[in-house]
C-alpha cells in the first residue's frame, strides 16, 4: 500500500497538571481555542493506541520525572480515573514514504531517550506568554510529535516553529480528521487487547507489525 495512518491523540488525565491546564482554559475569557481543555499530545502509528510514544512522567506518582516514554491508553495514567480521562484521535494519511520517515524518526528519539530531557522552560513560558523556548535537546509532548511530522516532511502547521505548538493546535488543524472524541474507556478499539506491536527491522532500518 502507498498510503498508511498515523494518529495524533489529544489527551486530558486526572491528574494535577492536566486540572491545571483544564481550570486555565476554563477561566480563559481572552483567546479561547476549541480544544484548549487537552493537556497533552502523543503520536501512534496504530489506530488502537497500544504503542503510543510522547514526553511525560516516567512514574505515576513523578510528575518532576519526565521523558520520552511509551504509552498504552489502557494502562499508567491512563488508568488513574477512566472516566474522567479523555482522548480526542485524528488520522492523519500519509504516504509510505513518510510513514517510514516517522517511523525511523520514532525509533531514532527512542533508541537516544537519554540524551533528551523534558522542556519544562518552554512549557513555562507558554503558560505565561503563549510563546515557548527552545534549550537543545529539550522538548515537550506537542513540540516533540509537531517536530517528528516536520522531519517526516509534513507540515500542518505552514513552517510554525514546533516550540509554539501547543494540543489544541493539533486540535485545530486536524479538526476535520478526528476519528474520536470523548471518554477513553469508550474509544472502538478500548478492549481490543490484540493491538499492534512494532520492532525495528536492523536490516532494512523499517518498522514491521506484528500481532
Amino acid at each position: 500500500m502507498d498510503k498508511q495512518n498515523i494518529y495524533i491523540v489529544n489527551s486530558f488525565t486526572n491528574t494535577v497538571p492536566g486540572k491545571i491546564i483544564k481550570w486555565r482554559a476554563a477561566l480563559k475569557f481572552w483567546n479561547r481555542y476549541e480544544g484548549d481543555t487537552y493537556s497533552h499530545t502523543s503520536l501512534s502509528r496504530d489506530i488502537k493506541l497500544g504503542n503510543m510514544m510522547s514526553l511525560a512522567r516516567r512514574e505515576i506518582n513523578s510528575p518532576l520525572n519526565c521523558g520520552f516514554i511509551k504509552e498504552d491508553i489502557r494502562k499508567d495514567v491512563f488508568a488513574l480515573d477512566k472516566e474522567q480521562s479523555k482522548i480526542v484521535v485524528m488520522e492523519l494519511p500519509v504516504t509510505l514514504d513518510q510513514y517510514n520517515k516517522v517511523s525511523s524518526r520514532m525509533n531514532y528519539y527512542w533508541n537516544h531517550k537519554d540524551e533528551y530531557s523534558y522542556n519544562f522552560l518552554g512549557i513555562l513560558t507558554m503558560l505565561a506568554v503563549g510563546k515557548g523556548v527552545a534549550p537543545k535537546n529539550n522538548f515537550f509532548c506537542s513540540q516533540w510529535v509537531a517536530t517528528v511530522l516536520q522531519e517526516s516532511n509534513i507540515d500542518i502547521f505552514e513552517g510554525k516553529k514546533t516550540v509554539s505548538i501547543r494540543p489544541f493546535d493539533f486540535y485545530i488543524a486536524l479538526k476535520d480528521h478526528i476519528i474520536y472524541e470523548g471518554p477513553v474507556v469508550e474509544y472502538p478499539y478500548y478492549n481490543n487487547l490484540e493491538y499492534q506491536d512494532y520492532v525495528e527491522d536492523e536490516e532494512s532500518q523499517l518498522l514491521i507489525k506484528k500481532i
